[in-house]
């Protein structure tokens, strides 16, 4: 066990939660094996020091990170190439960088680099979220949640899910992750 270390811990954990996550689609079903699979193919787990995501520019970042995992997911699930969509990817990249990177304490005395890097993860995106930002009216966006509700996280295209990372940007004032807050209500 010698060889195990902390951030081997922290990538097994990240890979887990997100493959996790992301097979709960009903649309696109996976085993965890074909996702750590998918993980290691698109070279998301690669990210692994804070030095490692990108410093402008995440968005463009992220969208090239959806195509390389629905590149890999192809590859590994032998699929039709409409089963794996943006939004089914987002979720995997968007619980995996989470985990690896949002789970650690002291991240108010970062740095401002490193706080801007905190603010520009992507939230994972579902249909509790977005039930909660719809039923909560937030930022008066209640038919644009609905809407995006309807159309289903796992079948968003590429836009469909930038749209809603605009939207989210707008209401959080940039730090995106601030729109967690509407994940869960009180009693769930």
């Amino acid at each position: 066990m010698s060889h195990y270390d902390v951030d081997i811990h922290r990538k097994r954990f990240a890979a887990w939660a997100a493959v996790t996550a992301a097979r709960a689609s009903k649309k696109c079903r996976f085993t965890r094996s074909e996702g750590l699979l998918i993980i290691e193919r698109s070279e998301l787990s690669k990210f692994v020091q804070w030095a490692d995501l990108p410093s402008h520019n995440f968005d463009k970042a992220h969208r090239a990170l959806r195509a390389a995992v629905c590149h890999a997911a192809i590859g590994v699930l032998k699929i039709d190439p409409e089963r794996f969509t943006h939004g089914v990817a987002a979720k995997l990249i968007n619980v995996y960088l989470k985990s690896m990177f949002l789970s650690g304490a002291g991240l108010e005395a970062a740095d401002s680099q490193t706080q801007s890097k905190v603010n520009a993860l992507h939230p994972p995106i579902d249909r509790l979220l977005l039930t909660s930002l719809a039923s909560k009216d937030i930022g008066g966006n209640a038919d644009f949640w609905r809407q995006q509700f309807s159309k289903g996280w796992s079948n968003f295209s590429s836009d469909d899910y930038e749209n809603t990372i605009d939207k989210i940007r707008l209401v959080t004032n940039g730090a995106l992750w601030k729109i967690e807050e509407h994940w869960l209500g009180p009693t769930e």
